[in-house]
């Protein structure tokens, strides 16, 4: 289901905040088995939405992503009200990482999951 070429896993990274899509897109880059795809193209196999508390568009921007139902949706954000956080939930959304935490292990869990590669483990049974 999930579109995997010569470099891995393809993600387009989308957002207002070009200077957090920069940092978002280096960190894809140095990961092992995920390549990095214009926002334009359609073929990634995951989208990267940046959600920025600056950003007065966010919320338009992550309905029209949602509707546009082209690939698994992973937000990183600042930060997100209880509203926002269940209308996250309800479009379906993969995953949400908070920006202030992002790690590169994070980061690559993440998109694992949203294309669908690794097994989901029940979380008990990831603790042990």
């Amino acid at each position: 289901m999930f579109a995997v070429f010569d470099e891995g896993i393809t993600v387009s990274v989308h957002g207002g905040d070009e200077l957090g899509r920069y940092r978002v897109v280096r960190q894809l880059r140095a990961l092992a088995g995920i390549g990095v795809v214009e926002a334009d193209d359609g073929i990634a196999a995951v989208d990267v939405l940046l959600l920025s508390r600056h950003d007065p568009d966010a919320p338009a921007r992550l309905r029209a992503m949602v509707r546009a139902n082209r690939a698994p949706l992973l937000v990183v954000a600042d930060d997100l009200g209880p509203a926002e956080l269940m209308a996250v939930g309800e479009y379906g959304v993969q995953s949400v990482l908070w920006r202030d935490r992002l790690t590169p292990g994070r980061l690559a869990r993440a998109v694992h999951n949203a294309a669908g590669c690794c097994p989901r483990v029940p979380l008990p049974l990831a603790l042990v």
